[in-house]
């Protein structure tokens, strides 16, 4: 649902107006909006509504408006918590909201996309002269965000800025920001003249209507207008393209760097526009360099020639400053010497394109100050001292998308971008096929590039050829390079670290990082974070297509096996163990990766990664036909259905699993899936059943010696028999527990298990006791950055601070739960933090909290099953809604929760 100020105020859902109705129910919701978030008294909306002479109802006709107003919002599909009273107003929350928007993109600096966030004038049809100061400060507001993009744009060297700052200085002729933004960019455009008569018309203006000068700033401008129009150079630069987009930051800290002084090294992988930028860079650098603009191209990287050597390049600066060739001499330290004699004194700016190595560029760097030097290279050139070395990226997604569109006549292509990587080489000759065939569409190309295989043969259009560009960046490359860069190309997955790529390459770390940083300072790999290392999608491909197929064979399986044995992170490594598990013809590898990696993925709460994995690796253990590897995956595939909440799925997998260790005369792990068979009809709440497994369980595990899995049935056994008001038996059941759990040296068990004697304590009346252990329990997990534990430990303690009457601790305790759960995706305990807090908030005399935390029990118990939780939320929910007034709402969750309840056995929560 959207909502809107910045022009007409709107609700929009799905894209059609709902709200308001009439012009004072339009006049509230400005208001609310413009306090979105807050408070806003009813004693504002009242001025809002009749402007200072309200009638005698008006109160009561402000509240009527707005309860109307969020009954149409609930209507239409917002949540229950958009528009709610609250003390001695109203707040309105909304989701989508222009405003936030405009601020987020002004922010971030992305200046055309905020400004595009404006429909009209703010509040526009909004008659109240309480709302009027409003509007004028976000008008005010969007003029400013206005002048920093014109300023950007002007920066860039936007030449299309000079008509749109000439209309708003003739819509805003005192706007001093404006008047020397045009200024600027008259300049810029080598119109001095103009540019001056600007300010004198300017300084007209201010005198005639508000008897002032100009401000300093605009004085300033004016001055260096008069005396710093010194005559051109003889301007060697290439074109610079029209449609050159982005990198305005970029553009501006490189024009910055050599106005003051400051040589600038460019570097980039192949396509990435280094030439265009540095052409556009010294394009808009001309004013500070009046002796001349100097361009060479040392053919570091060309099809077809060789680098220029350092004696040829020189010769090229020496007859653009005027030396004709005969008058040159030989030799590169007599032409080096020549030339920074020739160029000393001068305001010149020199452009060194395509450089391939510091050799090639040092002699041409000339001896003093006043020359400014641009040096654009695919690799990281560190020889130039002193120099602000850019590192130029592929373009951000909307400035790539831009770029194409303008290049392909306007038509636009979001796919078509994000399948050529947002490489600008590749945008251009994509854009240039596009426009070359009519008949062709955007969505035609973009299948032709869909294809991994076939892209970068479809990216070749009028002599440019993006595989052909990687190719000598490649072929530049030393033999341990190239072979690490081909063997990169057999990993399936997206970054890596370099112990992955010591594995393909058969080698030791260290030297993998050697040759990782090679291929990093080529730009053919990317660094996203310290330690990891990817391809581009295109530069992928490449090293694909050159690698030898045997050789890229034994580089994967010694990548398996790293995965299957090494030493590595699982968080950071998890999407690439979902990528290499989906490889096929690796079965034995991938269930064994699949074995290792969950249990460490579910302690970390990566639950879609746990379950590709835990799914891949019982597809594979099913294909091998293993028995032990196949119980093993189906336990595997029963932990993610339960973590994830998918109940019914678990039980599926479960009873799978016991059928095929039975029949295998495993007992060990027969005893383990008997015990989570339990846990899962205690979910569902079939308690007695559990209990009976649970039991099953213990026997089995004490004839198999199975001290874990006893462990486990004895808490979760001790929790069933909680949950039916066996509380005697739960405290001797989770005595047993910690007692095996601290025998076994297994603190994070002991953790869990503490927690849930502490809950049984309370149950019991024992509360010094109980809060004893639930303190220690907290602490334990605190301290050893056991986040699962912490969250269990905390709900448990919450129920026993509620059971001891101190409801605001236990408020903390449980949000704290809800806040690692959440971060976590653990459904199944929100749910039981989610009540928790509800009972806290319904303690502490907080119905409207109540009835949100137990929302959130209720909506997350439904969908995964839970039903003793849902029966606690409908309970708690019933309570806060009567409490609130809503009795119809209440009564019929109330007997609902109680259905519930006696339907599943369970005893009421109250503590003796």
């Amino acid at each position: 649902m959207e909502f809107r100020v910045l022009g007409p105020v709107r609700v929009l859902g799905g894209g059609r107006p709902i709200g308001p109705s009439g012009p004072r129910q339009e006049r509230i919701l400005a208001a609310l909006l413009l306090g979105a978030g807050r408070v806003v008294p009813v004693s504002r909306l009242v001025d809002v509504v009749w402007d200072g002479e309200p009638p005698a109802t008006a109160v009561r006709q402000v509240r009527n408006l707005t309860t109307a107003l969020r009954r149409a919002l609930v209507a239409a599909g917002a949540g229950e918590d958009v528009l709610t009273a609250e003390g001695p107003g109203f707040a309105l929350r909304p989701g989508v909201f222009d405003l936030h928007a405009f601020e987020e993109l002004a922010n971030r600096g992305e200046y055309r996309a905020a400004l595009d966030c404006w429909r009209g004038p703010a509040l526009a049809g909004v008659d109240s002269a309480a709302l009027r100061p409003d509007a004028e400060r976000l008008e005010e507001r969007r003029l400013a965000v206005l002048e920093q993009c014109l300023a950007a744009e002007v920066d860039a060297g936007d030449g299309h800025a000079v008509a749109e700052l000439t209309a708003l200085v003739a819509e805003h002729p005192l706007r001093e920001g404006f008047v020397g933004l045009l200024m600027r960019a008259l300049h810029h455009a080598g119109r001095q003249a103009d540019a001056i008569d600007v300010f004198q018309r300017a300084k007209r203006r201010l005198a005639d209507e508000l008897g002032i000068a100009p401000g300093a700033m605009l004085r300033a401008r004016y001055e260096r207008l008069l005396h710093d129009e010194p005559a051109p150079g003889r301007c060697f630069l290439p074109y610079d393209v029209p449609d050159f987009t982005g990198r305005a930051a970029e553009v501006t800290r490189a024009a910055e760097a050599l106005r003051a002084g400051r040589p600038v090294v460019v570097d980039g992988m192949a396509g990435v526009g280094k030439t265009a930028f540095a052409v556009r860079v010294a394009h808009r650098a001309t004013a500070d360099f009046p002796g001349g603009q100097l361009f060479v191209d040392l053919h570091g990287h060309t099809p077809g020639r060789d680098p220029l050597p350092a004696e040829a390049a020189l010769a090229a600066l020496l007859l653009q400053t005027g030396v004709p060739a005969s008058h040159q001499p030989d030799g590169l330290d007599e032409r080096a010497a020549l030339w920074r004699s020739r160029v000393a004194g001068h305001r010149l700016l020199v452009v060194l394109d395509n450089a391939r190595s510091a050799s090639q560029v040092v002699p041409l760097l000339p001896g003093g100050p006043g020359t400014g030097v641009l040096v654009t290279g695919r690799r990281r050139l560190a020889a130039v001292d002193g120099a602000l070395a850019l590192g130029l990226d592929v373009l951000p997604p909307p400035e790539a998308e831009a770029l194409f569109t303008a290049a392909a006549g306007g038509r636009p292509g979001a796919g078509v971008a994000r399948l050529c990587g947002y490489l600008p080489l590749a945008l251009r000759i994509a854009a240039a096929r596009l426009q070359a065939r009519p008949l062709w569409t955007a969505d035609d190309l973009e299948a032709r590039l869909g294809s991994e295989r076939r892209r970068l043969g479809e990216l070749r259009a009028g002599g440019r050829d993006v595989a052909a560009a990687f190719a000598l960046s490649y072929r530049d490359l030393a033999a341990g390079p190239r072979r690490m860069f081909r063997v990169l190309g057999s990993h399936p997955g997206g970054d890596f670290a370099a112990a992955a790529a010591a594995a393909l390459h058969g080698t030791d770390v260290t030297e993998a990082e050697r040759l990782l940083e090679d291929l990093l300072d080529a730009h053919l790999l990317r660094q996203p974070a310290p330690g990891r290392y990817g391809f581009h999608d295109l530069i992928a491909e490449h090293a694909r297509a050159v690698a030898d197929p045997d050789e890229a064979a034994a580089a994967l399986n010694r990548l398996l096996d790293h995965y299957r044995d090494g030493e590595f992170s699982f968080a950071a490594e998890r999407a690439n163990l979902v990528a290499v598990t989906a490889l096929e013809g690796h079965d034995e590898h991938v269930w064994r990766i699949a074995d290792r990696a969950v249990a460490a993925l579910r302690e970390q709460g990566h639950r879609d990664e746990l379950t590709a994995l835990a799914r891949a690796g019982a597809r594979a253990a099913d294909r091998l036909g293993d028995p032990h590897a196949r119980q093993l995956g189906l336990a595997n595939l029963t932990t993610a259905h339960w973590e994830t909440g998918r109940l019914a799925e678990a039980v599926e997998a479960t009873a799978d699993r016991l059928r095929l260790v039975r029949a295998s005369g495993d007992r060990a792990a027969e005893a383990a899936a008997i015990a989570r068979m339990g846990t899962l009809h205690g979910m569902l709440g079939r308690y007695a059943d559990a209990v009976r497994l649970y039991r099953q369980a213990l026997v089995l595990a004490g004839e198999t010696g199975s001290h874990a899995v006893a462990c486990v049935a004895w808490s979760n056994l001790s929790n069933a028999q909680e949950v039916l008001g066996q509380y005697e038996d739960a405290l001797t059941s989770a005595a047993r527990a910690r007692a095996i759990r601290e025998e076994l040296g297994d603190d994070r068990g002991a953790i869990l298990a503490t927690a849930q004697l502490g809950l049984v304590l309370a149950r019991l009346g024992r509360l010094p006791e109980a809060r004893e252990a639930a303190d220690k329990a907290v602490r334990a997990a605190i301290e050893a950055g056991y986040a699962f534990g912490e969250a269990w430990s905390r709900i448990d303690a919450a129920e026993v601070l509620l059971a001891d009457g101190h409801p605001r601790q236990a408020h903390a305790h449980a949000d704290r739960a809800c806040t690692i759960l959440g971060r976590l995706n653990h459904p199944l305990l929100l749910t039981m933090a989610a009540n928790s807090l509800g009972a806290a908030a319904q303690a502490l005399d907080d119905p409207l909290a109540a009835a949100r935390a137990y929302g959130v029990a209720l909506t997350t118990a439904r969908r995964i099953g839970y039903r003793a939780q849902e029966a606690r939320a409908l309970l708690g929910l019933g309570t806060a809604n009567a409490a609130l007034g809503r009795d119809a709402e209440a009564e019929r969750q109330l007997r609902a929760g109680r259905a519930m309840q006696e339907e599943l056995g369970l005893a009421p929560v109250t503590m003796s």
